[in-house]
């Protein structure tokens, strides 16, 4: 299937109207699809072709975002790295991808100058030119176009191959729960190298509407007063943050927000839903070209039902998912692993059920589980029963090895204010779980933790930390 780039589209519909708003830099359809046109054109004198890899350590600049829609059209696969990353670790996973080139887009000079040393070779490229680009620039739903590697949680993380069909169907299909036109702006407050930030400019684009990058100085409360942010996606705790900061929906153009990342806290939905903005919640994954399911958080675990596009069954008590968003498999040193099993199905890992209505309840990841004196213990069920405490932002659960039970359970907690007594959550747990899912141990939440923590060194952390004897 061949579509015209919805940004020359919107050039040709609506030029002047803003695409995309970078701090005090504002681009209008029109000059945003004239550098664009421009970067192609140069990428293609630097001898790019279809299915070259560019690496590019990229957060949310507009650099970033204007090289990542070059690449859509002239088919080049734009491979996001988190910068934070050590160069020695991103010089691995290109090597990985088979990528010679990269291009830095930030502003890290000493990072570039590190990077830029290192066997791939640097290209360089003028942001601010512009170019007409000519006849209607299609985007070929089955051209290769974007790398996204997974956390990592569970081993290496893996390069996730998309096509541009995945990116369109999962943009169209999240549109129809969460519409957007060319009056909204969507923050883009996730990374470009995380698929729930490359997802964005999609939805936002073919809309028409106005991409908002995260790059100002002043603080999201702040920023939702001052600027027009219709659309926001968060993990749960930077909207306690956010509460916390006195946000108050009437006084911000804020019409959809979207939770994700994590536990989503009943108190959490119940405050914003008396504020008069009830939150929706989303599944999603890096395989299925981010959103899944989306729907009002309900219930615990609760996450909606399937988007247009989408398919979700549960196999003895897995999530499996296919459909027009999923991926083309694992890329990893010039060969590709679908992933799927015989039947063309993504085993996620996930543990899930449907409730009678149809939306799907995640419980939690398989790999997470562990047994404990003989009995199974999911993590996450400890976790979203902690983060429902109207005292706990979020909450992690983690196994520590024990004499005589096998395994036990220890938390790590982050409190909005003072730290309630370590009873007084035994007691919280205990009154909806079973005595054997109440932690051992509680620990404070370590600091400089990302919006996605790793369970892997919390596991680390937490079997430093705690001995247990018999």
């Amino acid at each position: 299937m061949i579509d015209t780039c919805p940004i020359h589209y919107w050039a040709k519909e609506t030029p002047e109207h803003i695409a995309v708003e970078a701090g005090s830099v504002c681009l209008s359809y029109r000059t945003l699809n004239r550098r664009v046109a421009s970067l192609t054109q140069q990428l293609k004198r630097a001898g790019f072709v279809p299915g070259d890899r560019l690496v590019v350590p990229a957060k949310g600049s507009l650099k970033s975002l204007l090289l990542a829609w070059a690449c859509l059209r002239v088919g080049v696969v734009f491979c996001p790295f988190n910068p934070a990353f050590p160069v020695t670790q991103q010089l691995n996973l290109a090597e990985r991808l088979q990528a010679g080139r990269v291009c830095q887009t930030e502003s890290d000079n000493d990072y570039s100058s590190q990077l830029t040393s290192s066997p791939l070779t640097p290209i360089t490229l003028d942001f601010l030119a512009e170019a007409g680009s000519g006849e209607s620039p299609a985007l070929d739903g089955s051209q290769l176009c974007n790398t996204i590697f997974t956390s990592g949680s569970s081993g290496t993380p893996k390069a996730v191959l998309h096509r541009v069909a995945n990116h369109l169907a999962s943009a169209r299909g999240s549109a129809s729960l969460i519409p957007v036109d060319q009056n909204s702006g969507w923050l883009l407050s996730l990374p470009l190298f995380h698929i729930g930030g490359y997802a964005i400019p999609f939805r936002v684009f073919l809309a028409g509407g106005r991409v908002i990058l995260d790059d100002a100085p002043d603080t999201l409360a702040e920023r939702l007063e001052q600027q027009a942010i219709s659309h926001l996606s968060l993990v749960p705790t930077q909207l306690w943050r956010l509460l916390k900061a006195g946000f108050t929906p009437q006084r911000t153009q804020l019409r959809e927000l979207l939770l994700g990342g994590a536990a989503i806290p009943a108190p959490l939905v119940a405050k914003m839903t008396s504020l008069g903005l009830t939150p929706k919640v989303s599944y999603g994954l890096s395989e299925m070209a981010s959103q899944v399911c989306t729907g009002i958080p309900t219930a615990s675990g609760v996450v909606g039902k399937p988007l247009p596009g989408r398919e979700v069954r549960i196999v003895e008590g897995e999530i499996q998912v296919r459909g027009e968003t999923l991926f083309c498999g694992y890329l990893n040193n010039g060969k590709m692993n679908p992933g799927l099993n015989n039947e063309g199905w993504f085993a996620t890992r996930d543990k899930g059920h449907f409730t009678s209505e149809g939306a799907l309840v995640v419980e939690g990841r398989l790999d997470n589980g562990f047994i404990s004196g003989g009995e199974n213990i999911q993590p996450e069920a400890i976790e979203q029963r902690l983060v429902d405490h109207p005292g706990v932002a979020q909450a992690l659960v983690v196994a520590v090895p024990h004499p005589e039970w096998g395994e036990r359970p220890v938390a790590f907690i982050d409190w909005h204010g003072e730290a309630v007594q370590e009873q007084a959550l035994n007691t919280w747990v205990r009154e909806a779980l079973p005595g054997f899912m109440v932690p051992d141990a509680w620990l404070a939440w370590p600091p400089g933790v990302g919006f996605k923590p790793s369970r892997t060194r919390f596991a680390e952390l937490a079997r430093a930390r705690v001995n247990f004897t018999v």
